[in-house]
């Protein structure tokens, strides 16, 4: 009878232990019912509330009014080991662009986040036609005029960089300063004290000290609406740029050179000799490798609905950078790349229909790199970081106002959780960050 009861008790123990395995390698933790991080971490999302009016008539149907009835928003997420995630999303404090590069800044020790937004609009968009309210200061001139302390602001037409602190539980906007250019996109050094913010024609480098940002330097770039990425070695930049959005008219590749606080054009970033690829009018959005050696370059953003784009790949050790690789037809339109800590598994965004989207994940450690399957995805989906143990995945999407979250299994293996964080409407940009302690 002992022998029986024990031999019952080994397998009771065996599944169980068999069911927590499970639990595991699905990236849950069977101690908790909720979303869970090995270390203390903050996401900080944007949301542009410019999108309600895009999404009001579908992106092809012209709405029934182009008054903007919402206000930007940005929205703060805790997460750790052995809590629910702690969120509040704030509204009507700050001022976000969706056109740009999906992710801003946040800085080393995780108190303070960075929002940039801008005049530009591309030109015969349905962004041209929004009906702002006009009891409201919109532009650089009309926040001349305006305590730029106060927290209600949220200056659509305006060249603004804002900066919340991300500790106080109010998440109070503690600074801002003004931009001469119109900039899509911010990113902090790798020396940790300097914010870079590549312009329509400049480039600005801010430092941010005590609280406040102050504009070290401007340097002169010729003209273009663009993405950039900043090198890990802290010297170089490359950019995405495109000198007019007609479709026949292709962006261009970039690569600058950091000199001090300045920055110069070093080469336009051609293609190699047996590369075979044409960038898109689009083409804006890149990022590089944390080991620095490549750079991922999105062949397309806007004009979708008609062919399947490609990633494009740059030799960055070059002295001067090459396309030498392309996986071909990945989607119809890409977006924003992440990269798995361990150098061998990267995503892309993929933009296709209104209701629908997936993550195209791919083998960067292969040569040459390569297309493995697509994930299911909500609407719009952009902004996506890997944590830093590289265990989940976090996805941002506009249109259904979440953060969705992937566990990841093995080297090339992710699987959506059921579970996803509630944000405001109209994502733009997803940044992440260590969790501030005093």
């Amino acid at each position: 009878m002992m022998m029986t009861l024990c031999k019952h008790a080994s397998i009771l123990i065996g599944c169980l232990s068999a069911f927590l395995g499970s639990l595991w390698l699905h990236g849950e933790n069977p101690k908790y019912p909720f979303i869970t991080t090995q270390s203390p971490l903050t996401l900080f999302s944007t949301q542009d509330a410019e999108l309600t009016v895009f999404r009001r008539g579908g992106p092809t149907v012209m709405p029934e009014t182009y008054e903007l009835n919402a206000q930007d928003s940005f929205t703060v997420i805790h997460l750790g080991p052995d809590h629910p995630p702690v969120v509040k999303t704030v509204y009507g404090t700050i001022a976000c662009s969706i056109l740009g590069t999906p992710t801003m800044a946040v800085s080393p020790d995780g108190h303070y986040g960075f929002v940039i937004n801008h005049s530009f609009r591309t030109e015969g968009s349905i962004f041209e036609r929004i009906q702002y309210p006009s009891d409201q200061p919109l532009t650089n001139r009309d926040l001349e005029k305006v305590d730029l302390g106060r927290q209600d602001l949220s200056p659509q037409l305006a060249d603004i960089v804002s900066v919340v602190d991300l500790h106080d539980p109010s998440h109070p906007v503690v600074d801002r300063i003004l931009l001469e250019s119109p900039a899509m996109h911010l990113m902090i050094h790798p020396d940790g004290k300097r914010y870079f913010a590549l312009g329509l024609t400049q480039c600005h480098v801010l430092e941010f000290e005590g609280q406040r940002l102050r504009l070290l330097d401007t340097s002169d770039i010729s003209y273009g609406e663009g993405c950039f990425w900043m090198h890990p070695d802290g010297k170089h930049i490359l950019a995405g740029r495109s000198p007019s959005m007609r479709q026949d008219i292709p962006a261009i590749l970039e690569w600058y050179e950091i000199l001090g606080n300045k920055v110069q054009r070093v080469c336009e970033i051609r293609n190699a000799p047996d590369v075979d690829v044409t960038n898109g009018s689009s083409g804006c959005i890149v990022r590089i490798t944390p080991d620095g050696r490549r750079g991922f370059i999105c062949q397309r953003t806007f004009d979708n609905g008609k062919d399947l784009c490609d990633v494009m790949i740059a030799d960055l050790t070059l002295d001067q950078p090459l396309v030498t690789h392309v996986i071909p037809q990945v989607n119809d339109g890409l977006e924003s790349f992440a990269f798995h800590p361990d150098g061998k598994m990267a995503v892309v965004t993929c933009l296709e229909n209104p209701s629908k989207n997936s993550l195209a994940v791919l083998d960067i450690e292969s040569d040459p790199p390569r297309l493995l399957y697509h994930l299911d995805a909500a609407a719009a989906s952009q902004g996506v970081e890997f944590a830093p143990e590289g265990d989940k995945l976090f996805l941002g999407s506009p249109v259904h106002g979440r953060i969705e979250i992937y566990d990841v299994v093995g080297d090339f293996e992710l699987v959506k959780n059921a579970k996803f964080i509630k944000i405001g409407y109209g994502h733009n940009s997803l940044s992440m960050g260590s969790r501030y302690r005093h």
